[in-house]
């Protein structure tokens, strides 16, 4: 994929993106004025989001803003839907936090003596909560304070969230996505590293369940959103589509035909306690008050629980004053001397950003729905309240929206150049491969990974980013919750790079590249296929037998 030139509004936009809506309390200038109005329009049109929601609170105040199409027309709605303060969105990985401040009331309520922070998960859910042989320390020492900031030495492994489990082929539960930690590699020691695990969240959520005995979505709504009269968060998308406000549609920008093309709908059954809510940033905005305020239902030990950092995140946080600190769901820093709290969202075609910064009681969130871009622009909006409110001078501002386009160039030459990248002393002139490619076809299968069938890909089956329409080795995945592609390009001998991107937001922005190799056995024929995934570094490499 090439990008082309960022562009500005009107190239492949539709003209509705300028219609807004505010609502505001209280007397205080709206930050949300005609100035910041031309500024979010122009922030969607030069990065393709379709919409955007953005809320404000400031203290006792708040103000909230809609921007761009919620659903844009199509054969069966001839008319754009535009986004409202009210409009739904997937909300991503902010709902983690949602799954911390529960757990803090759990932990408060007395109702299980035994329950801390500090409490081994598999003391709560034994049964399910097993590891590999040579995790047994790990197995019986994991807490839930280690799974909810990220440091139980295990990677993503997302791609092995399946979507049906077991030889009924039932729909998979988090219990199900819980019992899959058996069969996987950890890539650190316990504690010693900060690596992100939705999977450690699905977790907790299923001990949680099990605790209370019944759906996370009611503890959520009976512990924190009723009380909080978040009466328009949901964490099923059959209860968000059956609510009385608008879900918006989720899109992702074509870069070679420069339309927006539609994503359907996902379920969430699966992402729970890890990515499930849908919401509105005027629940969100309650939300942000509590924290804010360190109001109930949380009590003071809870919020301050919560926010206490326990891991110190890889890399360093750009445009902050200190290195990024992880919490209990909430990454955290300084700002110009101001604690900053935050956490990013993303579902396939959405994105969420929230911020709170309690020295200055104010906090932001959006959600746009737009799959990776929206929360390119959600910080830009963000960081331009933050300055304004702080009065930074322009001088002194990080530039969030170059940043943002580096990084999209980074997506795409990080891709290009993949085969340099993991294979940089690869024979040259490159090796044959041992087989035809269709002795390399079949199903290979991984206990957690389950099936991975590779076919030979035809012509018509074009690789996105480098037009090959020649035969190659090709796998769809749609048994998975992040349903992908998997693509191979031989390297040499038996060793290749799978270029995977996302079945449903097939545009790149997402694209990742693993390396491969395939074991020929002494019959001659493919029996074992190893594939070691990239996501944020090695995610270990996991062992595929060939069953057919």
């Amino acid at each position: 994929m090439r990008l082309p030139p960022i562009c500005s509004l009107g190239l492949g936009v539709p003209a509705v993106l300028a219609t807004q809506k505010v609502l505001g309390v209280g007397g205080k200038g709206n930050p949300l004025d005609d100035d910041f109005n031309k500024f979010a329009i122009d922030a969607l049109g030069e990065f393709h989001v379709t919409g955007i929601a953005i809320a404000v609170v400031d203290g006792m105040e708040s103000w909230a803003a809609g921007y761009g199409n919620a659903t844009l027309p199509s054969s069966q709605n001839g008319d754009p839907i535009p986004v409202t303060p009210s409009t739904l969105f997937y909300c991503g990985s902010t709902t983690k936090a949602f799954t911390a401040a529960t757990l803090s009331l759990m932990i408060d309520s007395g109702i299980y003596p035994s329950l801390s922070w500090q409490t081994p998960i598999s003391t709560l859910i034994r049964d399910d909560f097993v590891l590999m042989d040579p995790y047994t320390w790990e197995q019986n020492h994991l807490t839930l304070e280690d799974a909810l900031s990220h440091r139980t030495g295990f990677p993503r492994h997302d791609k092995s969230l399946g979507t049906f489990y077991g030889p009924d082929h039932h729909k998979a539960t988090v219990r199900d996505l819980t019992r899959s930690l058996r069969w996987l590699p950890m890539v650190s020691e316990p504690r010693t590293k900060w690596r992100y695990c939705n999977l450690m969240f699905m977790v907790v959520s299923h001990a949680m369940q099990t605790l209370t005995g019944q759906w996370l979505g009611t503890t959520f709504r009976e512990r924190i959103w009723a009380p909080l009269g978040m009466n328009s968060t949901y964490l099923s998308l059959e209860d968000a589509l059956a609510g009385p406000e608008h879900l918006a549609g989720g899109y992702y920008w074509d870069y070679d035909a420069e339309v927006f093309e539609t994503v359907s709908f996902s379920g969430l059954d699966e992402a729970s306690g890890a990515g499930g809510v849908v919401s509105n940033v005027l629940d969100y905005t309650k939300w942000i008050r509590c924290l804010l305020n360190e109001a109930t239902p949380l009590s003071k030990a809870g919020h301050e629980a919560i926010k206490t950092p326990r891991m110190a995140m890889s890399g360093n946080g750009k445009g902050y004053d200190s290195p990024m600190l992880y919490a209990l769901a909430w990454q955290t820093s300084t700002y110009k001397g101001h604690r900053v709290y935050t956490h990013s969202g993303g579902m396939e075609a959405y994105g969420a950003e929230v911020y709170f910064l309690p020295d200055l009681g104010y906090g932001v969130v959006t959600l746009g729905n737009t799959a990776l871009t929206s929360n390119y622009v959600g910080n830009i909006l963000v960081w331009k309240l933050i300055n304004d409110k702080l009065g930074i001078p322009e001088s002194d501002r990080f530039d969030w929206a170059a940043t943002a386009k580096q990084q999209l160039e980074d997506i795409v030459s990080s891709i290009d150049n993949a085969v340099e990248r993991l294979y940089p002393d690869r024979a040259d002139p490159p090796l044959p491969h041992l087989l035809a490619l269709e002795a390399y076809t079949g199903t290979y299968f991984h206990p957690a990974y389950q099936n991975l069938t590779i076919n030979l890909a035809n012509g018509s089956e074009t690789d996105i980013h480098r037009h090959n329409t020649k035969p190659r080795l090709r796998a769809v995945r749609e048994d998975v919750v992040w349903q992908n592609t998997f693509d191979f390009e031989h390297v040499s001998g038996e060793f290749w790079v799978v270029f995977i991107n996302m079945l449903k937001v097939p545009n790149g922005l997402n694209e990742e590249a693993a390396k491969a190799e395939f074991r020929v056995g002494a019959t001659g024929r493919p029996e074992q296929l190893m594939i070691e995934f990239m996501e944020e570094g090695s995610e270990g490499v996991i062992e595929f037998e060939k069953i057919n």
